[in-house]
Order: structure tokens, then sequence, then C-alpha cells
């Protein structure tokens, strides 16, 4: 999703490949992003923008209801930042209005995700005729109320807080789930005991009603949208429930939309194992220079992973080096979810992992432990148990479910693991639950990768068939989403379907010439680092 940029000086420092496209900076390097007071701005029900954070960028704050069939009940405030059209700015007649962005999640910044470099550059992908709009959705981050209120104090949080071992669904681990499954019990208690009415106003209806009212106070009436991962069923949901008013949508990286609706995850994990296996092929071809965990053919590389896999079940490894930060314990059921982590963005993360995979293999665990990231608990949970359909699973039946989602792929478990989750939650509005379809009032652009380890292709195809006429855009990649990885041809395809409306030939696929694992002569950055900073951001954890 870039037109004119640099390529990969991001992550890894791939000088030698630079071309003119950009790499998406939710992949790169974090940078420092200057405070702002948004209480400094009045909420409205117009948009009054004003300079923010940077001169390359203006904020404004937007009353809604925080519920549309009651609007007495009170009002929620929508934290946005744009980055302005220079046309828009200039009063030319070529402006073409807002593009709202959505990083997935749910719970994900999209005020943040427009401040962080990724921002400018979207921007320069879908052209200065357009606003790059992000906005923070109702409960999260610099939008009022906020959703991570649920518990009072840091000792609560430590003790009830959701770590790594609480979302723990591997079939190694079942004996001890009735533990994990009596946690989830009070986490959903506390989060019903302390809600303040809120909670139940948070669904994904409720976002795709406040994305219409951010379109109308632009004084328009159809959406321009690009939506990654879980923003894709906010994209969809929006489509189904105002398919008259859709200018432009984009649903990059597709979730298994009913499935999410159903509390039904395991069909989201169907391309992680493929996802791998590019990281066996891709070692095995870059050879020892460029891979750490090489060997020469592919079946070997994942033969010393199960071996390390076998090693770290019978024994959990310290991690402890004087040279990282964080310290700790790396099991069976970290190790897994941190690998499956870095198959979300392979381009970036797979030298560091090589690297991290040879030094568990001499016993140091150290920088794996590095490379792992806690997954989310409040807000995933507020949004994700409260629009899918109740779960009432007892230890046993959610078992079993670990078990059928082990047979879908080697990382089953991070589908499991939502159900989980969800086991406990007590709110449970009456809002949306699908069916996800509609005939819009244009066709949506939809794009998936053919290696995505929680959005699989299979689920973009279902969204095709779910709008009639739209497109399916196949970007032949592993990693999540299409900004993964740098296409030309799919940038220039999101740039005419934004300001043409036009879509690809049906059949469309897009490559990267990339490599996985680059020559380290081209490696300019300390692209460990890097990694690390990329993973502990956690942007995009579905």
């Amino acid at each position: 999703m870039k037109s004119t940029l640099l390529f990969l000086q991001l992550a890894l420092g791939v000088a030698s490949l630079a071309s003119d496209l950009p790499v998406f900076s939710r992949y790169s390097r974090r940078q420092d992003v200057p405070t702002f007071d948004w209480d400094s701005i009045a909420p409205s029900t117009t948009l009054n923008w004003i300079t923010c954070y940077s001169e390359a960028t203006q904020c404004t704050r937007l009353s809604v209801p925080v519920n549309y069939s009651d609007p007495s009940a009170g009002d929620a405030t929508i934290a946005l930042v744009r980055i302005p059209s220079p046309l828009g700015l200039a009063g030319s007649p070529s402006y073409r209005g807002p593009v709202l962005i959505n990083p997935g999640g749910p719970g994900g910044s999209g005020v943040e995700y427009v401040l962080s470099p990724i921002g400018s550059d979207i921007a320069s992908v879908i052209g200065e005729e357009f606003d790059l709009v992000g906005f923070d959705p109702r409960g999260v981050a610099n939008s009022t109320p906020r959703i991570l209120s649920i518990f009072n104090n840091d000792v609560e949080r430590v003790e009830f807080g959701l770590g790594y071992d609480d979302w723990n669904m591997e079939v190694s681990s079942l004996p001890t789930l009735p533990g994990r499954w009596a946690r989830m019990q009070v986490f959903g208690r506390l989060a019903q005991g302390r809600d303040n009415g809120f909670l139940s106003h948070v669904t994904t209806d409720n976002v795709a009603r406040d994305m219409m009212s951010i379109v109308s106070a632009h004084g328009r009436e159809k959406l321009q949208y690009w939506g990654f991962s879980y923003g894709t069923v906010l994209g969809a949901t929006f489509a189904t429930l105002f398919p008259d008013n859709i200018e432009r949508a984009i649903l990059d990286g597709v979730l298994d939309l009913d499935g999410y609706y159903a509390t039904e995850w395991i069909n989201n994990i169907v391309d992680a194992d493929k996802a791998l296996q590019t990281f066996f092929a891709g070692c095995a071809a870059a050879g020892p220079d460029s891979c750490a965990f090489h060997s020469p053919q592919p079946s070997a590389i994942k033969q010393r992973l199960d071996a390390l896999y076998k090693r770290v079940l019978r024994q959990p490894a310290p991690a402890y080096s004087p040279s990282f930060p964080q310290y700790g314990v790396l099991d069976y059921a970290l190790l897994k979810s941190t690998i499956f982590i870095a198959l979300y963005a392979p381009y970036q993360t797979f030298p560091t992992l090589a690297q991290a995979l040879k030094l568990l293999e001499d016993g140091d665990a150290s920088l794996l432990y590095q490379l792992a990231i806690p997954r989310g608990g409040e807000t995933p949970a507020a949004v994700e148990c409260a629009d899918g359909k109740p779960v009432s699973d007892s230890p046993a039946t959610l078992a079993e479910y670990a078990k059928q989602a082990s047979l879908k792929s080697s990382f089953g478990s991070q589908a499991a693991s939502v159900r989980l989750l969800c086991s406990g939650w007590k709110i449970h509005p009456n809002s949306f639950k699908g069916p996800i379809t509609a005939n819009t009032s244009h066709p949506l652009l939809i794009i998936g990768n053919t290696a995505d380890p929680i959005t699989p292709l299979a689920a973009a195809k279902q969204a095709v068939k779910a709008f009639p006429g739209s497109v399916l855009l196949t970007q032949d990649t592993p990693g999540h989403t299409s900004v993964a990885a740098p296409s030309e041809c799919t940038y220039r395809h999101v740039r005419n379907y934004f300001l043409n409306g036009t879509l690809p030939i049906a059949g469309t696929i897009c490559n990267v010439t990339t490599p996985l694992f680059p020559p380290r002569s081209t490696n300019g950055n300390d692209s460990t680092s890097v990694a690390i900073e990329y993973v502990k951001r956690g942007m995009f954890i579905v």
C-alpha cells in the first residue's frame, strides 16, 4: 500500500533492494511521537480540526451517542487525526475527501497508526487527493469513555490480568485448563460488576455507526475506507448495515466474518502452517550467511524446530541476558506463541527469529523471550466477546475445542484461546450478530495473502461471495495483510481503486520480489533490536 517512497530501509534495512516502494512502518522502528493534550479540544458534533503532534497532522474530537437507539443516554467522544490532503487545504476541485483507516485489533488505535511512519506511507499510496483519517474506536486509547477500567489497581491487574499462561490452549497444557477457565470466570465477573453500562455499547456495529457519523460530519454521504484484520470485520459490518453508503471500501486480511460473530475462530488459522513453511523454505534457500538456523533442506529445519519444541516442553528454558531488559521462563506455549507472532511480519522478523532459534538450540533462550509479546485482555474481550455468540463452555468442552483446533493447524491453540477468553464474559448486548452480506452501492476490493497466519485466503474468498460484485486481489506472500510485504502491483491496484473505483481483473495475483532472508551485507540496521521493537508494539494482534 504505497506508491512513492523508499523501500526496505525499515526493519531489516535492505538498502540494496531500494526501489520506490515504501515499507509500511508498522513493521519499522518505532519513532517517538510528540505528546498532545486531547482535552484541549472540546468535543463537538462538527469537525473542528486543529494542528496537533506535528505540522503535518490535525486532530479533532467528535461527539456521538453512546446509544444510537436512545441519544438521550449521553455521548461518547471519538478522537480523530488526519494527514490532510494538500488539495483539500487548497480548495481544489480535485479533492476527493477522507479515507478512514482501521488498523485491526479489536482495540487498535487509528490515531497511533496514522501518527506512526506508516501513516505518511499510506497517505502516499492513496494519493494527495484524499485525507487520511485515523480514529480511535469508542472506548479505545484517546476516545472516551475508555474500556480499560476493569481493574481498580495494579495489584488486581497483576492478579487477574491476562498473561501468556492464561491464554494457553495447547493440547499439552489441557490438564491445567480448569484453573485458567476459573480465572476467566473471575475476569468476566469483574467486568460485569464494574461496568457502568458502557461496555454494552462498544460493539462493532456501534463503531460502524460511529463511522457513519464521521462520514456525515465531513458533509458526505458515503464512506471511503481501508480496514486491516479485525478492521475487515468492521468494514464488512458497515457495508452490511449501510450498503448504500459505500464509496470505496478495502477489506485487507479478512477474518472469517461469520465465524467472528459466532465466536468460532478455528478457520482463521488454516494457513498458519503454510506461513511457517515459508520460513523453512526461505531459510534453506538463503544459506547459512543469511539464516542462522540454516540447514540445506526445509525438512531438516523443521526437524530441528520440532526438536526444540520437545526439549522446551520437557524442560522450560530460563531466559536471562544482561544485554536484554526482560527476563523470565520460555515454556512450550510461549515458544509456540512467539513463533506464531513472527509469522505476521516475516520479512521483518524471520532473520531475527532464525538467530533466536539458533541461540535456543545452543542453550540461550534470552532472544526468543524478548520476541514474545503479551496478548491483550480487556479491550479485545470487551469487543470480541460482546460481539460474538455467548460462550458457556465448560473446561471439558473447551478441551475438546482445543483438540479440534489442533487438527486444523499446529497453531490451533492461538484460535482456541479466543474461545477461552470469552468463556467467562457476562456482558452480551442485543447487538448485530450477522449475517455479513449486502449488495453495496460500490463493489468492495478484497485483499488476501496466500500464507497469512490469522486471516486465510479462504476467508477473503468468502467475503467476495458475501458482497456481490466485489473482487479478490491475491498477494502471493506470507504475512498478515498486504502490508506485510512491499508490492508495487498491490499498491497500484489500491491507488486505482480509491481514485477511479477501478477493480482488478478477477484472479489477479500480485507478487513480491523481496527475499525473506536478505544477504547480511545489505542489512545496515540493527535488525534484532528492530524486530524486538516491532513485536513489543503488538499492533494487529488479533
